[in-house]
């Protein structure tokens, strides 16, 4: 393929560095709770703008403890169909009860009427995810809505390392945010999750719940944990990353706007508007197609005869299998958002020159659909 959708990047000073820290961990013997895992977790409280973050073995990891500490069981958690599998898996394994909620078109979060609609007196938080990084402008009225209501905030940003409106950072505007490392993610540590909050008594439970619900007071097993720590050679790896993540966030910034700029005009496509005041992350930069355009086509096109990966941002949570029970009827924007999204290559290794000529190549083979 010759541009891929997603590519990890590691510049060869990174890579430098690794090697050499990998090293002096291995010889040190010591794979857990060390020296890289303390650096990133301070490093990435930073980046989040909160006051800390707990390492794990991956971000359903962190979204479970989180729902866990929150005791859901029995309970319900509004959550976006327009997200990840894992938002709704999360809850289950906590022991909730999800409630998919519809996607307003133009922030790619809630539909806040239908968000609304769908509390109730059983309702104990919900799951904000920052769709490909962007956060909704309507930030103040979904956390406004959640606090009148009594209701704790759970923000997946898993797409968003980095991300800020008005000044203030994904992972800090609830009672807690999550983050993945996924070999996809703008930042990644090969795989694993991180858990950011101001909340003391809840980075002390993620704290002992990774290590098998281990007490650390009193050293017992007081709660149900697992081995859910983030070990040395991966908080290696996501350390590093971190160093870079300016450099990382700065060049999909840049690459966002070059496919905003030539795509913004062109017949059968609709680009969303960057909000002023929101500087989003792109884990990947999405546009989104006219009803007269076959997507599937598209994309089959675009790989075939042009070596360009693109793909939707999901198929609608309600949509997958497992989860088609809670397909309630009112969740059409969901499915017509996403279908009708196109993910183009977003990485650092995609050029200036690259995207300008993606850009060209989607809009002109978007026109000659329409034009048969």
């Amino acid at each position: 393929m010759k541009y891929p959708l997603a590519k990890p990047f590691f510049s060869a000073e990174c890579r430098k560095r690794i090697a050499e820290n990998m090293d002096q961990v291995l010889e040190s013997g010591n794979l857990m709770f060390g020296e890289y895992a303390k650096s990133f977790e301070a490093r990435f409280a930073e980046l989040a703008g909160t006051s800390y973050a707990v390492s794990l073995n991956t971000g359903t990891t962190a979204l479970t403890i989180a729902l866990k500490y929150f005791d859901v069981s029995d309970k319900e958690v509004l959550v976006p169909s327009g997200s990840f599998v894992t938002d709704v898996s999360a809850v289950y394994f906590a022991g909730g009860v999800p409630v998919l909620v519809d996607m307003n078109p133009e922030t790619l979060s809630f539909d806040l009427e239908d968000l609304k609609r769908k509390i109730s007196p059983r309702t104990a938080g919900l799951i904000w995810v920052h769709l490909t990084g962007i956060i909704s402008n309507q930030y103040a009225d979904i956390i406004s809505l959640a606090r009148d209501n009594g209701l704790f905030v759970l923000e997946d940003a898993s797409h968003a390392h980095g991300s800020t409106i008005d000044g203030k950072r994904a992972g800090s505007f609830g009672d807690v945010g999550v983050f993945s490392f996924y070999p996809t993610k703008t930042l990644t540590s090969g795989t694993g999750g991180m858990l950011t909050t101001d909340d003391e008594c809840l980075k002390q439970f993620a704290e002992e719940m990774r290590i098998f619900g281990k007490s650390s007071d009193s050293a017992s097993i007081d709660k149900l944990g697992n081995d859910w720590f983030m070990d040395e050679i991966r908080a290696c790896v996501g350390y590093n990353q971190l160093l870079e993540a300016d450099a990382q966030i700065g060049h999909r910034t840049l690459i966002a706007g070059v496919y905003r700029k030539n795509l913004s005009n062109q017949l059968g496509i609709f680009v969303l508007d960057k909000a002023p005041n929101s500087e989003p992350s792109y884990y990947q930069y999405a546009i989104f197609l006219d009803g007269r355009v076959d997507g599937p086509a598209l994309r089959k096109t675009l790989s075939d005869q042009h070596g360009i990966q693109a793909k939707t941002i999901y198929r609608a949570t309600h949509q997958e299998t497992v989860f088609k029970d809670l397909d309630d009827g009112t969740l059409k924007q969901t499915e017509e958002t996403l279908d009708c999204s196109l993910c183009l290559p977003l990485h650092m290794a995609i050029s200036v020159e690259d995207a300008e000529a993606i850009s060209k190549i989607v809009a002109d083979e978007v026109r000659a659909q329409l034009s048969t």
